[in-house]
Protein backbone atom coordinates (compact mmCIF):
# COMPACT_ATOMS: atom_id res chain seq x y z
CA UNK A 1 0.00 0.00 0.00
CA UNK A 2 2.83 2.36 0.88
CA UNK A 3 4.66 1.62 -2.37
CA UNK A 4 1.47 2.28 -4.33
CA UNK A 5 1.00 5.64 -2.60
CA UNK A 6 4.61 6.63 -3.38
CA UNK A 7 4.18 5.58 -7.01
CA UNK A 8 1.01 7.64 -7.35
CA UNK A 9 2.71 10.63 -5.75
CA UNK A 10 5.88 10.30 -7.83
CA UNK A 11 5.03 13.14 -10.29
CA UNK A 12 4.70 15.53 -7.35
CA UNK A 13 7.91 14.18 -5.81
CA UNK A 14 9.78 14.79 -9.07
CA UNK A 15 8.44 18.34 -9.29
CA UNK A 16 9.36 18.98 -5.65
CA UNK A 17 12.89 17.62 -6.18
CA UNK A 18 13.32 19.78 -9.29
CA UNK A 19 12.29 22.81 -7.23
CA UNK A 20 14.82 21.79 -4.56
CA UNK A 21 17.54 21.67 -7.23
CA UNK A 22 16.54 25.12 -8.46
CA UNK A 23 16.57 26.48 -4.91
CA UNK A 24 20.03 25.00 -4.25
CA UNK A 25 21.40 26.59 -7.42
CA UNK A 26 19.86 29.98 -6.63
CA UNK A 27 21.20 30.00 -3.08
CA UNK A 28 24.60 28.74 -4.23
CA UNK A 29 24.80 31.37 -6.95
CA UNK A 30 23.87 34.14 -4.55
CA UNK A 31 26.51 32.98 -2.09
CA UNK A 32 29.20 32.97 -4.79
CA UNK A 33 28.51 36.55 -5.88
CA UNK A 34 27.83 37.91 -2.41
CA UNK A 35 30.18 40.69 -1.41
CA UNK A 36 32.41 42.88 -3.54
CA UNK A 37 33.94 41.33 -6.64
CA UNK A 38 37.45 42.45 -7.52
CA UNK A 39 40.16 41.57 -10.01
CA UNK A 40 43.02 42.55 -7.68
CA UNK A 41 42.71 40.04 -4.85
CA UNK A 42 39.68 37.79 -5.47
CA UNK A 43 38.45 35.72 -2.57
CA UNK A 44 37.79 32.00 -2.47
CA UNK A 45 34.14 32.37 -3.47
CA UNK A 46 35.00 34.54 -6.46
CA UNK A 47 37.76 32.15 -7.53
CA UNK A 48 35.35 29.24 -7.35
CA UNK A 49 32.69 31.10 -9.33
CA UNK A 50 35.16 32.17 -12.00
CA UNK A 51 36.53 28.64 -12.23
CA UNK A 52 33.04 27.25 -12.78
CA UNK A 53 32.14 29.86 -15.40
CA UNK A 54 35.45 29.87 -17.25
CA UNK A 55 34.61 26.76 -19.28
CA UNK A 56 31.23 28.07 -20.41
CA UNK A 57 32.61 31.52 -21.20
CA UNK A 58 35.33 29.85 -23.27
CA UNK A 59 32.80 27.80 -25.23
CA UNK A 60 30.68 30.89 -25.88
CA UNK A 61 33.74 32.92 -26.86
CA UNK A 62 34.45 30.42 -29.64
CA UNK A 63 31.10 31.35 -31.18
CA UNK A 64 31.34 35.14 -31.22
CA UNK A 65 31.93 38.36 -29.37
CA UNK A 66 30.73 39.91 -26.15
CA UNK A 67 27.03 39.86 -27.00
CA UNK A 68 27.21 36.15 -27.78
CA UNK A 69 29.09 35.38 -24.57
CA UNK A 70 26.62 37.30 -22.41
CA UNK A 71 23.71 35.38 -23.92
CA UNK A 72 25.18 31.90 -24.36
CA UNK A 73 27.47 31.37 -21.34
CA UNK A 74 24.72 31.70 -18.65
CA UNK A 75 22.44 29.47 -20.71
CA UNK A 76 25.05 26.69 -20.96
CA UNK A 77 26.03 27.03 -17.30
CA UNK A 78 22.38 26.75 -16.21
CA UNK A 79 21.85 23.59 -18.29
CA UNK A 80 24.99 21.96 -16.92
CA UNK A 81 24.50 22.84 -13.25
CA UNK A 82 20.80 21.92 -13.16
CA UNK A 83 21.42 18.53 -14.75
CA UNK A 84 24.50 17.81 -12.62
CA UNK A 85 22.81 18.63 -9.31
CA UNK A 86 19.70 16.69 -10.36
CA UNK A 87 21.81 13.66 -11.20
CA UNK A 88 23.70 13.85 -7.91
CA UNK A 89 20.48 13.75 -5.88
CA UNK A 90 20.43 10.00 -6.42
CA UNK A 91 23.31 9.51 -3.96
CA UNK A 92 21.56 11.31 -1.09
CA UNK A 93 20.70 8.97 1.80
CA UNK A 94 17.33 10.69 2.23
CA UNK A 95 14.11 8.88 1.22
CA UNK A 96 12.07 10.53 -1.55
CA UNK A 97 14.71 13.23 -1.98
CA UNK A 98 17.08 10.65 -3.49
CA UNK A 99 14.94 10.40 -6.64
CA UNK A 100 16.86 12.32 -9.35
CA UNK A 101 14.46 14.44 -11.42
CA UNK A 102 16.43 13.49 -14.54
CA UNK A 103 15.60 9.80 -14.01
CA UNK A 104 12.00 10.48 -15.06
CA UNK A 105 11.44 11.15 -18.74
CA UNK A 106 9.30 14.26 -18.34
CA UNK A 107 12.23 16.24 -16.89
CA UNK A 108 14.83 15.34 -19.58
CA UNK A 109 12.16 16.01 -22.22
CA UNK A 110 11.46 19.44 -20.73
CA UNK A 111 15.19 20.21 -20.56
CA UNK A 112 15.65 19.14 -24.18
CA UNK A 113 12.74 21.35 -25.29
CA UNK A 114 14.27 24.27 -23.39
CA UNK A 115 17.68 23.62 -24.98
CA UNK A 116 16.38 23.43 -28.55
CA UNK A 117 13.85 26.20 -27.98
CA UNK A 118 16.57 28.38 -26.48
CA UNK A 119 18.70 27.72 -29.54
CA UNK A 120 15.88 28.96 -31.78
CA UNK A 121 15.43 32.05 -29.60
CA UNK A 122 19.17 32.79 -29.86
CA UNK A 123 18.91 32.30 -33.61
CA UNK A 124 16.18 34.94 -33.74
CA UNK A 125 18.20 37.23 -31.46
CA UNK A 126 21.39 37.16 -33.54
CA UNK A 127 20.04 36.45 -37.04
CA UNK A 128 16.69 38.22 -36.85
CA UNK A 129 13.26 36.66 -37.20
CA UNK A 130 13.79 35.95 -40.88
CA UNK A 131 17.08 34.23 -40.14
CA UNK A 132 15.46 32.08 -37.44
CA UNK A 133 12.73 31.00 -39.84
CA UNK A 134 15.30 30.31 -42.53
CA UNK A 135 17.20 28.13 -40.07
CA UNK A 136 14.14 25.85 -39.83
CA UNK A 137 13.90 25.33 -43.60
CA UNK A 138 17.50 25.63 -44.81
CA UNK A 139 19.45 23.93 -46.38
CA UNK A 140 16.37 21.74 -47.05
CA UNK A 141 12.64 22.18 -46.37
CA UNK A 142 12.69 19.30 -43.87
CA UNK A 143 15.29 20.95 -41.66
CA UNK A 144 12.61 21.61 -39.03
CA UNK A 145 12.32 17.87 -38.48
CA UNK A 146 15.90 17.85 -37.20
CA UNK A 147 14.79 20.09 -34.33
CA UNK A 148 12.37 17.37 -33.24
CA UNK A 149 15.04 14.70 -33.52
CA UNK A 150 17.41 16.89 -31.50
CA UNK A 151 14.83 17.05 -28.71
CA UNK A 152 14.39 13.28 -28.76
CA UNK A 153 18.13 12.65 -28.90
CA UNK A 154 18.93 14.91 -25.95
CA UNK A 155 16.07 13.68 -23.78
CA UNK A 156 16.42 9.95 -24.47
CA UNK A 157 20.19 9.98 -23.94
CA UNK A 158 19.91 11.72 -20.58
CA UNK A 159 16.91 9.69 -19.42
CA UNK A 160 18.36 6.36 -20.55
CA UNK A 161 21.64 6.78 -18.71
CA UNK A 162 20.44 8.40 -15.48
CA UNK A 163 17.14 6.52 -15.31
CA UNK A 164 18.87 3.19 -15.96
CA UNK A 165 21.51 3.89 -13.33
CA UNK A 166 18.89 4.94 -10.77
CA UNK A 167 16.78 1.85 -11.45
CA UNK A 168 19.82 -0.37 -11.01
CA UNK A 169 20.59 1.21 -7.64
CA UNK A 170 16.96 0.79 -6.50
CA UNK A 171 16.86 -2.89 -7.48
CA UNK A 172 20.21 -3.68 -5.90
CA UNK A 173 19.38 -1.76 -2.72
CA UNK A 174 16.16 -3.72 -2.32
CA UNK A 175 18.18 -6.95 -2.36
CA UNK A 176 21.45 -5.94 -0.69
CA UNK A 177 21.24 -3.10 1.81
CA UNK A 178 24.96 -2.65 2.56
CA UNK A 179 28.14 -2.69 0.50
CA UNK A 180 27.26 -2.96 -3.17
CA UNK A 181 24.84 0.04 -3.20
CA UNK A 182 27.71 2.23 -1.91
CA UNK A 183 29.90 1.08 -4.80
CA UNK A 184 27.11 1.81 -7.26
CA UNK A 185 26.66 5.29 -5.81
CA UNK A 186 30.36 6.02 -6.23
CA UNK A 187 30.33 4.72 -9.80
CA UNK A 188 27.19 6.77 -10.42
CA UNK A 189 29.22 9.96 -10.03
CA UNK A 190 30.75 9.28 -13.45
CA UNK A 191 27.53 9.24 -15.54
CA UNK A 192 26.13 12.07 -13.40
CA UNK A 193 28.95 14.35 -14.56
CA UNK A 194 29.39 12.94 -18.05
CA UNK A 195 25.72 13.16 -19.02
CA UNK A 196 25.48 16.77 -17.80
CA UNK A 197 28.58 17.60 -19.84
CA UNK A 198 27.35 15.77 -22.96
CA UNK A 199 23.96 17.51 -22.83
CA UNK A 200 25.65 20.89 -22.47
CA UNK A 201 28.18 20.29 -25.25
CA UNK A 202 25.47 19.14 -27.66
CA UNK A 203 23.43 22.23 -26.81
CA UNK A 204 26.54 24.34 -27.43
CA UNK A 205 26.99 22.69 -30.84
CA UNK A 206 23.38 23.51 -31.76
CA UNK A 207 23.91 27.13 -30.74
CA UNK A 208 27.20 27.29 -32.64
CA UNK A 209 25.29 26.18 -35.73
CA UNK A 210 22.95 29.17 -35.61
CA UNK A 211 25.84 31.53 -34.77
CA UNK A 212 27.71 30.16 -37.77
CA UNK A 213 24.68 31.05 -39.89
CA UNK A 214 24.94 34.59 -38.52
CA UNK A 215 28.60 34.74 -39.55
CA UNK A 216 27.65 33.67 -43.08
CA UNK A 217 25.20 36.57 -43.25
CA UNK A 218 27.87 38.98 -42.02
CA UNK A 219 30.44 37.69 -44.52
CA UNK A 220 27.92 38.02 -47.32
CA UNK A 221 27.19 41.58 -46.24
CA UNK A 222 30.91 42.37 -46.13
CA UNK A 223 31.34 41.09 -49.69
CA UNK A 224 28.45 43.22 -50.90
CA UNK A 225 29.93 46.25 -49.14
CA UNK A 226 33.33 45.61 -50.70
CA UNK A 227 31.81 45.48 -54.16
CA UNK A 228 30.00 48.74 -53.49
CA UNK A 229 33.26 50.70 -53.42
CA UNK A 230 35.15 52.72 -50.89
CA UNK A 231 32.05 54.60 -49.82
CA UNK A 232 30.42 51.46 -48.46
CA UNK A 233 30.47 51.07 -44.67
CA UNK A 234 32.93 48.56 -43.30
CA UNK A 235 31.67 45.82 -40.98
CA UNK A 236 31.98 46.39 -37.26
CA UNK A 237 35.05 44.70 -35.84
CA UNK A 238 35.13 45.90 -32.24
CA UNK A 239 34.77 43.10 -29.71
CA UNK A 240 34.86 43.57 -25.95
CA UNK A 241 36.45 40.75 -24.00
CA UNK A 242 34.16 39.48 -21.25
CA UNK A 243 36.90 37.94 -19.15
CA UNK A 244 39.84 40.27 -19.76
CA UNK A 245 37.83 43.48 -20.14
CA UNK A 246 39.82 44.71 -23.18
CA UNK A 247 38.18 46.45 -26.10
CA UNK A 248 39.44 46.57 -29.66
CA UNK A 249 38.84 49.78 -31.63
CA UNK A 250 35.80 49.85 -33.84
CA UNK A 251 36.40 50.92 -37.38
Amino acid sequence: MEDTAITNAMPYIVIANALVVSLVLIIGGRMLVRGQLTSDAPGDRQNLGEFMLDFFVGKAREMGGRDVVLAVAPFLATCFMFILVSNLMGILPIPLLNNPPTSYFAVPLGLAICAVGGTLILSGTFNGLLGAVKHLFWPNPLQCISEVTDVLSLSLRLFGNIGGEHMTVVLVTSSVAVGIPLILHVLGLIPAFVQALVFTLLTASFIAGVIHTREEYEQAGAKVGAKGGAGSPAPETGVTSVVEGEAAPTM
